[in-house]
């Protein structure tokens, strides 16, 4: 590579000081030597953004009048920003000195790879795969995520199993690089879905549309722990099962709807039931919302249908077989456990 292109790392914040403070010093001593600094604040309350400009005045600040969410927040700062590549980063994810190099290395080397995503670990734990990506991202049949390194609940401790890079379904939104023009040509994220999936929804669309999403384990960051999901907060719950359905119905061919839906909508009351049975009744309301919610979108919001859909059965990279079949019932709750030829 003759010539370093071009890279904006944009940080998404919203009352994010404290991560602000101890995270950014990480990035700017980052060794890569074409890189700018954006920062996009989502109308945060803390004092972010006279933080940011009393004492960093040389990263960018875009402030926006109201918090829009992952996707609408990435949405309408990108469109100010202008750079080769841009790498989106959560403000929770603590960076090494030479992360970027791999990545940029990788997508320059690969023209057919417009996404790329590198091993993430647990900040708390630096032997131990993060729940939030891992060594990359894949999905079921059924449209259940997981990744190499965490499946469900489980994530597995790195020992080096997963250091080879690898086609992947989806890129970790808590950090991963995209070509602009990549972005640009998929008009973005899915605005509707304001957090969680959308960056699923966006790989699903790269793929779609000829591209490539890789894992670049040579690349390590390592990211704030998320809970496991049962303890997640109660609007997580409510987006993440809202949006996967909107992605399905966004992304899957018609035959693939057919059985694919009612499959997730029966998967979807079981969990109900489990919250419920559990003590979670908030938790398990919120599921059932989450499907009137799915629908209400497919009647009266659904607009610019995604174009070019391909069968699940002739998609790369998507899990053929249950990946809660296998977890629950099979005991495969390692990725290596997983059958090979199934994807």
């Amino acid at each position: 590579m003759n010539e370093w292109p071009s890279i904006a790392i944009v940080l998404l914040n919203f009352n994010g000081k404290e991560l602000l403070e101890r995270n950014l010093p990480y990035i700017i001593q980052t060794s890569y030597p074409n890189k700018k600094i954006i920062v996009i604040d989502n109308a945060s309350s803390d004092g972010s953004a006279a933080f940011l400009q009393s004492h960093y005045p040389g990263i960018q600040l875009i402030q926006l009048p109201a918090n829009k969410g992952y996707a609408g927040g990435y949405n309408e700062g990108l469109q100010h920003v202008t750079a080769d590549y841009f790498i989106l980063l959560n403000t929770d994810v603590e960076v090494t000195h030479g992360f970027i190099e791999p990545l940029v290395h990788l997508l320059s080397d690969k023209p057919e790879a417009g996404i790329c995503q590198p091993k993430i670990i647990s900040l708390e734990n630096r032997h131990q795969f993060e729940y939030a990506g891992a060594a990359g991202g894949f999905m079921d049949k059924y449209g259940y995520t997981f990744a190499r390194g965490r499946i469900l609940d489980t994530s597995e401790k790195d020992n080096g199993q997963y250091n080879d890079v690898r086609e992947i379904f989806w890129a970790s939104g808590a950090c991963f690089m995209i070509k602009a023009s990549l972005f640009r040509e998929l008009n973005g994220f899915y605005d509707y879905f304001f957090m969680y999936a959308e960056e699923v929804d966006l790989c699903w669309r790269a793929r779609l549309a000829g591209q490539k999403i890789v894992c670049c384990p040579s690349s390590v960051v390592f990211h704030k722990e998320t809970d496991d999901f049962a303890s997640q907060s109660p609007a997580r719950i409510y987006y993440v099962f809202r949006n996967n359905l909107i992605m399905l119905l966004r992304n899957l061919t018609l035959y693939d709807k057919m059985w694919i839906i009612p499959a997730r909508v029966v998967l979807n009351m079981a969990a109900a039931f489990h919250f419920m049975i559990s003590g979670y009744f908030k938790k398990a309301w919120l599921v059932i919302r989450s499907l009137f919610a799915s629908f209400y979108w497919l009647l009266f919001v659904k607009k610019q249908p995604v174009r070019h859909k391909r069968a699940i059965k002739k998609t790369t990279a998507i899990y053929k077989k249950s990946i809660l079949a296998d977890y629950y019932f099979r005991g495969r709750k390692k990725f290596t456990q997983l059958d090979p030829e199934k994807f």
